[in-house]
């Protein structure tokens, strides 16, 4: 292997564009990132398998995307199968998700704006 270009003394990070930190000296991207790896996962532990396919925003999805699942797609299939458990579980863990990402703040949000 031959490279076009002599290797600098700099470090890969030094390379990096400079980042905003906080007083705390945690950069917003750094913040966000942790946020991110915090978010409740887009789907419970389920109870065997679905005989239906049902596909739940993703954690980038705008809160929006995310009552609009629980309105027009997860409310709806509770009323036409009510015994069925997994529906509960999701309906849970969407619950839980509005709630979590009610507790962050506007300018933490990594997720697509509404």
């Amino acid at each position: 292997m031959t490279l076009d270009k002599p290797l600098s003394n700099k470090s890969a990070a030094s390379q990096l564009p400079a980042q905003k930190t906080t007083a705390s000296g945690a950069s917003g991207q750094d913040r966000k990132a942790a946020l991110y790896l915090q978010h409740p996962e887009e789907a419970p532990e389920l109870e065997g398998p679905l005989p239906y396919l049902i596909h739940p925003p993703s954690k980038l999805s705008s809160t929006s995307s995310w009552i609009s699942f629980r309105e027009k797609t997860l409310l709806p299939l509770i009323q036409d199968l009510p015994d069925d458990p997994n529906l509960h579980l999701i309906l849970k863990q969407v619950e839980a998700i509005l709630a979590w990402r009610a507790t962050v703040a506007a300018e933490d949000r990594f997720w697509k704006a509404d």
